[in-house]
């Protein structure tokens, strides 16, 4: 969990180590292969896409697959040119959702999230429900490695509690800026504490490194007023 003061540059870490923006110095390196996702904040990136599409498209290569296969199913006459084409089109279908339960999974985060006509544009949706879209989105794709920058806003509790347990059982890494301190304390097992060009790292949930930080404030206290005192007795 990142957490800081507003503007200490908790987004700007967070986009780094995404690879959205790059360092000034220093390298990022991923595994090769891993799948990374990150919460889109660009609420009207997806208008003239249905609810259902804006979801699916995060897995780019299935997404052009199925489309590509829907249209070529349309053809007034199915050439070997097309058979062919086709045959690639499945092999990708099948590397990209082996169960072949895209449209299920997609459609269960989303009633998750309260989000009921998946044929609805984008463009029809209230702010909120564009952000839940944006939060199906990233969960949808199945990475390895999520970064979420405040993924609870505007969800109700009872959205908060689900998310909540699909961070739980998410088996890769989690990156996570959030205000939310119960859900803090419920996902997290790492804090860093912002603060500007400083970045300390605590064990632990939010709970934790309040009681760690806090004990850290007082010794630096101590050893001023001693310091101080030494001074004084010179």
């Amino acid at each position: 969990g990142l957490i800081g003061a507003n503007g200490a540059g908790k987004s700007t870490f967070l986009k780094i180590l995404s690879g959205e923006i790059e360092s000034s110095s220093g390298e990022i390196v991923f595994d090769e292969g891993l799948k990374i996702a990150v919460l889109g904040q660009d609420q009207f990136a997806f208008e003239n896409y249905t609810i259902k599409d804006a979801v699916m498209c995060a897995n780019k290569r299935l997404y052009e697959a199925l489309k590509e296969k829907e249209k070529l199913y349309m053809s007034e006459e199915f050439t070997d040119e097309i058979n062919e084409r086709l045959g690639e089109l499945e092999i990708i279908t099948a590397e990209e959702d082996p169960n072949y339960d895209c449209e299920t999974r997609c459609e269960k985060i989303l009633s998750s999230l309260k989000i009921k006509d998946f044929d609805a544009l984008m463009s029809t949706l209230q702010s909120a429900d564009k952000f839940k879209v944006l939060l199906a989105q990233v969960l949808f794709l199945g990475a390895d490695v999520l970064f979420l920058d405040e993924p609870t806003n505007n969800l109700d509790l009872e959205a908060i509690s689900w998310l909540e347990n699909e961070l739980l059982r998410h088996e890769g890494t989690l990156v996570v800026i959030s205000h939310d301190r119960h859900f803090l304390n419920k996902i997290c097992t790492r804090i860093l504490d912002v603060d500007f060009k400083q970045i300390r790292d605590f064990a632990g949930n939010y709970d934790d490194w309040y009681m760690a930080s806090t004990l850290l404030a007082k010794q630096a206290e101590l050893k001023r007023d001693k310091t101080l005192k030494e001074r004084e007795e010179l």
